[in-house]
């Protein structure tokens, strides 16, 4: 975001008429566009965010002659968005990255669940499920730390993050996970781990992919 401002302030410049400066002003402005707005995108995933329902409409009839003002106009919720991110008022990018990391360790999963793998696939959603879990506990400044998974449970459904059926559900993940890191296979069926599979989604939705 600080390199797209730094690139900002030279390009919001017209010429002596108020356009481009030249068609390669124009196409450069249009790459600077793209970078600007997908950055958008990736902190306000929500359509109607008022960030990004305000970049749409900046751009509703084209990158004209005029780009180098569409630049000034993104350029400055841009720089309001930075400001936002920095004091936590919107969901951060490493939180949505991770969530589609986790989205692709669980597809991962099931693809050994089909495959009749249940320890393979109980050992990548256990793990998938704690860090979710644990980040969700620092989303929600709960310490986390060395605290044992029933615990933290127990401590984000006092906070109503998790319902009470959520929390049961929340237990019985964090068995999975318990008993495939001690190889304990015998100890979950992979029912178990389509459940826990299923639920850890529900929380990366609901929770992390913001």
């Amino acid at each position: 975001m600080a390199a797209l401002l730094q690139q900002a302030s030279q390009l919001r410049n017209g010429n002596e008429h108020g356009q481009v400066r030249s068609e390669i002003h124009r196409q450069e402005c249009a790459g600077w566009i793209a970078s600007a707005v997908n950055v958008i995108h990736l902190l306000c995933s929500q359509p109607s965010n008022p960030y990004r329902a305000r970049s749409e409409a900046i751009l509703a009839h084209g990158i004209h002659l005029c780009a180098h003002n569409q630049v000034g106009e993104i350029a400055s919720l841009l720089s309001a968005l930075q400001t936002d991110a920095r004091e936590g008022l919107v969901s951060s990018i490493a939180d949505h990255a991770r969530a589609e990391a986790f989205d692709d360790f669980l597809d991962h999963a099931a693809a050994y669940v089909k495959q009749s793998q249940k320890n393979e696939a109980g050992a990548i959603a256990g793990v998938v499920f704690e860090d979710s879990l644990r980040r969700i506990c620092r989303k929600h400044t709960v310490t986390e730390k060395d605290v044992p998974l029933d615990t933290l449970i127990s401590e984000l459904a006092k906070l109503d993050v998790l319902s009470a059926t959520k929390a049961k559900r929340a237990r019985a993940a964090a068995h999975v996970r318990t008993k495939a890191t001690h190889a304990q296979w015998d100890e979950f069926d992979v029912k178990d781990v389509q459940s826990c599979i299923e639920f850890t989604r529900e929380l990366i939705a609901n929770e992390l992919d913001g």
